[in-house]
């Protein structure tokens, strides 16, 4: 039987207490949703910035061992590197998108249920509407507000290994094609 079937069956003294559990329900639903998007959002992102130096470090490495590896080895792990830079910037849009569900719920808890006129917060004379909506309202205010954002420094720094990758392999491809000349250093036995 559905919830809003019992609900609609409850006495007066049980409807008060249904509609309240109910109410909380919907509000921990909505909060957990939120929660666990914005956390993997978050370790999805230090994964990120702790495996990056590792396959930047693996590139260069590859890059001064060509003469014993040659140069297809780090072009993959070039390739590999922004082939990553991508896999996250896409996993990061996903979950962006999902949180933004959360905060969509949220906000609509918060107008309607928590911070209504009935039940109000006033601050400095006016009422407080909500933390998220008011953060949304104040926000929206600011110039240059899609350059602050969150999303749009996250996005920047995928952006930035991603390019940094491709430079890498340009780099190799330059130098395995012979454009630039380096000087060799003759492996001399110890």
């Amino acid at each position: 039987m559905p919830l809003t079937d019992i609900l609609s069956r409850a006495t007066p003294p049980e409807d008060a207490r249904a509609t309240m559990e109910f109410e909380k329900m919907r509000f921990e639903i909505s909060w957990r949703y939120f929660d666990f998007h914005a956390r993997q959002r978050t370790q999805l992102f230090h994964f990120f910035i702790i495996l990056t130096p590792f396959m930047f470090g693996g590139c260069f490495y590859l890059f001064k061992e060509r003469l014993l590896v040659g140069y297809i080895p780090g072009q993959i792990a070039s390739c590999a590197g922004m082939f990553l830079a991508l896999v996250f910037f896409a996993l990061d849009r996903r979950n962006r998108q999902m949180i933004d569900v959360g905060e969509r719920a949220l906000r609509l808890i918060e107008g309607q249920l928590l911070f209504t006129d009935f039940r109000s917060v006033d601050e400095d004379g006016s009422i407080f509407k909500g933390s998220l909506t008011t953060e949304k309202v104040e926000s929206s205010r600011r110039c240059l507000i899609a350059l602050r954002r969150h999303s749009f420094l996250v996005g920047a720094v995928y952006f930035i290994a991603f390019l940094a990758f491709g430079a890498l392999l340009a780099y190799f491809v330059i130098v395995q094609a012979g454009y630039v000349t380096l000087p060799i250093k003759p492996i001399t036995s110890p």
